[in-house]
Parts: structure tokens; sequence; C-alpha cells
């Protein structure tokens, strides 16, 4: 009978708090299958066993199961957010995905989003089985948060599920873990184009028009800092034989003076809806331009070989390691933060320095300046010192093309005329700033 209903009328009886959009047609698209155990019951003694799952906690988490299968709707829907879910990031798709809890369940529905979680481990190992994926990749990927979720239901009873759209990357084993960093796939979309000069090599990034960037070369607004008077917006001037545009300095900055290349001498190698990997950054030890450099390629013929349908291009990162503002603050030969960005094609973005405060000072809204407490390291005392001046920091994002890998080391992007002119440039809004407006910053 659910089978036959359709996505506004499962959904009005399911009432969830909150669903994604975009996902009616994927419903009309779903074939449902005859399996009637949300999660198989081997898989779920096997994880009891294995965490020592306290009794009542074992009963707690059937009964939320049971309760869940015993309704035919809430079942037949949650097994299409289950298939759903299991192939969402090969698609690079971006569905919205977060906590949802349904209305109809009237016992254990604070148990939801976990259990939908959990159930999406073995569709998905099988998945990677069928691909042939061995299982030393993935078989100890979903126990990382599948551990510290049991843990927290068994000390303090919450079933929370905390920042879901990460940790499903591990529940649906789509993440791998590669020599140092993580990866998974992901669709580029940023407001810029890359070519490789035919006969140099050189990339050149160029970025799109109608975006205002301040006289430092980041965009204008960014931290609240807005910059009136030296303020510069992108263009973009395209015929048969050029190309006029601003280019975007691998040091993460947009030049203001625009770059011509002529379109018979550069192709374009990144443009909008390419497949990247994206790499992710696990805290501890390693984190140099060799890891990286290993990590990348082992990711290549990983991907190559176990999902060659995706055409890799590269590599997307965003981080506050890449700032490199932080090179004015660190010894550029000795810092691996300073001697990993500067392997990578930065790029600026529209997120502040929040991430920085929250890393290095410990909260999102930290104040190292007004409000700065003790300041234990090296890192808190250069950072907080740098923003002392008016100056802030940002979170840049980068790109590796897969060509440039083996070149991870060299600095395959950034040359000396880039280094100089990053040095002329950064930090000089603050020169058309007002002293009321620099003391605000």
């Amino acid at each position: 009978m659910a089978s036959l209903m359709n996505f506004k009328e499962c959904t009005a009886i399911c009432n969830f708090d909150y669903l994604p959009e975009g996902l009616e047609a994927k419903f009309n698209r779903y074939t449902p299958d005859n399996n009637s155990q949300l999660i198989p019951r081997a898989f779920l003694l096997e994880l009891f066993e294995s965490y020592q799952v306290p009794e009542n906690l074992q009963q707690r988490l059937v009964a939320g199961i049971e309760e869940i299968e015993q309704d035919d709707v809430l079942f037949h829907f949650t097994k299409f957010l289950v298939e759903d879910l299991c192939s969402v990031r090969d698609r690079c798709d971006e569905t919205p995905y977060s906590n949802m809890t349904p209305g109809c369940m009237k016992q254990h529905g604070d148990l939801y989003s976990f259990l939908l979680l959990v159930a999406c481990v073995v569709p998905s190992m099988n998945k990677l089985e069928r691909r042939n994926v061995p299982k030393a990749y993935y078989e100890q990927i979903p126990h990382q948060p599948l551990k510290l979720q049991l843990e927290k239901l068994a000390l303090h009873g919450d079933p929370k599920v905390h920042d879901f759209p990460w940790v499903m990357n591990f529940y649906t084993c789509s993440i791998f873990l590669l020599d140092r960093f993580y990866f998974i796939p992901y669709q580029f979309g940023d407001p810029f184009t890359m070519f490789r000069q035919m006969n140099t090599r050189e990339v050149a990034a160029l970025r799109h028009a109608g975006e205002e960037f301040r006289s430092d070369g980041q965009r204008n607004g960014i931290n609240d800092v807005l910059d009136l008077q030296g303020s510069f917006t992108s263009k973009w001037d395209e015929n048969d034989t050029f190309i006029i545009a601003n280019r975007i300095n691998p040091l993460g900055f947009v030049e203001r003076e625009t770059t011509p290349i002529f379109k018979n001498e550069w192709e374009r190698v990144l443009e909008s809806g390419d497949t990247l990997l994206a790499l992710h950054i696990p805290s501890g030890p390693g984190y140099t331009p060799d890891r990286v450099k290993n990590s990348m390629m082992m990711a290549l013929e990983f991907y190559d070989r176990y999902f060659p349908e995706l055409s890799i291009k590269g590599f997307w990162s965003s981080s506050w390691l890449y700032d490199t503002r932080l090179s004015l603050i660190l010894d550029n030969e000795k810092s691996n933060i300073v001697r990993v960005q500067q392997q990578f094609y930065n790029y600026p973005t529209l997120d502040g320095d929040g991430m920085l405060r929250y890393e290095v000072f410990g909260d999102w809204k930290a104040d190292p300046v007004g409000s700065p407490g003790e300041l234990t390291t090296s890192l808190q005392r250069a950072a907080a010192e740098y923003m002392r001046t008016g100056a802030r920091f940002n979170t840049l994002s980068m790109v590796v093309l897969r060509e440039d890998v083996p070149q991870i080391g060299n600095m395959p992007y950034i040359t000396d005329a880039d280094k100089e002119q990053f040095l002329r440039t950064v930090d000089s809004h603050l020169s058309n700033l007002s002293g009321r407006a620099q003391q605000d910053i």
C-alpha cells in the first residue's frame, strides 16, 4: 500500500520536522525493495558485541528500529532515504541532509537520525564490495562516528547526531583515508576558470565577471570589512581570439590589473561542473608536502581503479591553513603550514576568520585582541599580534590539478613574482579604512 503513495502523501503521514529540498523527483524514480529489515539483525548484534552496548540501550535501539519497520509508510520512505544517502556523495549531489525526526514516531523519534545513518552502513559496504574495493579501504570507516555515538548514548542517553552532513560521509562509506588525508568526490562550482599554457604548462585561474574585491584582492565585505575607496569589480572580456580577465594570484587573492590570454595558446583545464576530490585534513602529525603528494597520488590511483566513471580533474579543499597571511607570521622555511600551502593554487572565498579563531583560539567567536586570555602557543601569540594591527585572517580554498601532483614539493603554481605582488598587495585595504572603521575590525 505504501509503495503506491506519492511523495506528498508519504511525507504528510510521516510528518518530518525537516526534509531537504529536491527529494520528490528522486522519490518518483525510486524502486522499492522487499527487504523486511531496515538494519540486518546480524550486523546489529555484531555492533552490540563489539562496543559492549548495555542491555537497556540495546532494547531501546531495537525498539526504535521496530517502530520504523512496523509503520508501512515510514518504513517505505526510510528505505528510499537510505538508498539516496548511500549514493549521494558519489553523485556529487549537494542535497543538504541533516537531522530529521518523523512526527509519526511517537516513542523513539529522537533515535531516527542515528538509525537512518546506521541503516546506510551495510548497503554502502555491499556497493563497494560489488566494485571489488578491498575491505581494508572501508571496513573501519563507519566505526569512527559509530563508536562515539554509541558511547554518547550509553553515557548520556543523547541520540542527537552531531554534524550530520559530515558524519554521513562515514556511515555511507563515501570517504576514504589514503595515507594521511581523507578524500571524497566534489563538484567544482566556484566562479573562475583555470587555463594551462599549451607550451610552458603554466596555469592561470581567471575570475569571472561581476564580483567586488577590496584592494587586497579579497572579497569586499569579508569579516564585515568594506573597502569603499579601493575596491574593484572583476571583469571578463572574451572574443574569438582572447580572454581578458582578473587573474587569481596563487597566493590567494585576485589581482586588480587584468591579464590577457590567447585562446589558441591556452586550454581550459578546470571549469564549473568538473569533478575534483575534496581533501580533508584529520588532526595529527605528518602535515607535510611529501605526505600531501603521496596521499594525492594514492587517491588518483584509487579512484581511477574503483570509480572509473568519475573523471577526476584534481583536488580541492578549504581551510584556515591555506591563508597565506600565515606566511607573514610563521617561519617560511620551517613551518609545515606555509610549506604545504605553497604547493597549492590558493584562491579567496567569502569565509572569514571564524575557522582560524576556532582552530587556534578554541572558539568561533574568540577575540584574542579584546579578550586575549592566556595565549599559550607561539601561533596564538603571533596571530593575536597580527590582529592587533587591525588585520584579519581569511579562510581560503585551493586547487591542485592532477597533472601537477608530481610537482608537489616544487611549488607548481607560485613564482617569485607572485610572492612579490603578494607582499605589495596584502592588507593594502587597511590604508583605505577610516580610523573608526579600523577600530571596528
